[in-house]
């Protein structure tokens, strides 16, 4: 029991620990640069706010890889409970035991595998079903829906046994529509970057064609006062970077997808800010 408890945490500080880590990237950057290359630090600097913004996108890259190995093996595992339960069904028919039953239908599994043999091990060396279907409560509602029902079953006795059927064509439902609805969210996905491309090229013409050059030929706005166009710059910047995380946060939210979603969709964002971004300031600044 401390051993699949353990897992679970582990992976729980380790996803914690690499959500913070675009935090600690950025305060060793900005470390980096008063200490080893004894360069001020600027947030109000544009190419320091890129620097800022490419720090951010790196460092959530390794939280993205795992994420996503994480929910790939989820989502595998999901699509393996009808298969399955359509075993333990035919076995239980049989008139085989339910660890036997058990047994029998890891043959069909490769994901779930290594779950449904720690079960079977714990059965065998004496646990309840209550104690040993904790191998299969994921971070997944519908594996703990299923290791619910096996709890259920295992106390049902026979009647309870012809309810699989019913129980895996849910399954199937579940794991059919959970496919849909992820291709439904496509057109919502294309105007979550829509948003972020509408503003990156209003803030681009917006800096090109009338901050830029104002700036190289008049110290001061009328109504504004003076303007610095790099703080401005670099406060549309962070406003790229902070819509890019954002719109990841609503993407996952709509998606169904905590994490994953979050993080990929922000990267992908945030890169193409940067990439916008770089091409204006070395392209169209004004010279000092």
């Amino acid at each position: 029991m401390r051993r699949g408890a353990s897992i679970n945490v582990s992976r729980k500080d380790l996803r914690v620990l690499l959500i913070t880590l675009p935090a600690w990237a950025t305060v060793l950057y900005a470390v980096y640069l008063v200490v080893i290359v004894k360069k001020g630090f600027s947030l109000y600097d544009p190419y320091e706010a890129l620097s800022v913004s490419f720090v951010i996108a790196v460092s959530l890259i390794p939280s993205a890889l795992l994420e996503y190995k994480w929910e790939w093996e989820t989502s595998r595992a999901e699509a393996e409970i009808p298969l399955i339960l359509s075993a333990l069904e035919s076995n239980l028919r049989a008139g085989l035991s339910l660890p036997e039953a058990f047994k029998e239908s890891i043959k069909y599994s490769k994901y779930l595998r290594r779950d449904l043999v720690r079960m079977l091990n714990a059965l065998a060396a004496g646990e309840n079903i209550d104690s040993a279907v904790r191998y299969l409560s994921r971070e997944t509602p519908l594996l703990a829906i299923t290791a619910d029902y096996l709890k259920v079953l295992a106390k049902g006795g026979e009647e309870l046994f012809r309810t699989l059927k019913d129980f895996r064509e849910s399954v199937e439902v579940i794991v059919g529509y959970t496919g849909k609805l992820k291709e439904a969210t496509r057109s919502f996905l294309a105007t979550v970057y829509m948003v972020l491309i509408v503003y990156l090229i209003t803030t681009a013409v917006f800096l090109q064609t009338f901050l830029y050059p104002l700036a190289r030929e008049s110290e001061k706005l009328t109504m504004l006062g003076r303007i610095n166009p790099l703080a401005l710059t670099s406060l549309i910047i962070y406003g790229a970077l902070v819509e890019s995380i954002l719109n990841g946060i609503t993407t996952s939210y709509f998606t169904g997808s905590r994490y994953l979603s979050s993080l990929f969709h922000a990267l992908v964002l945030l890169f193409i800010s940067i990439i916008v971004y770089t091409v204006l300031l070395y392209t169209q600044m004004p010279s000092a």
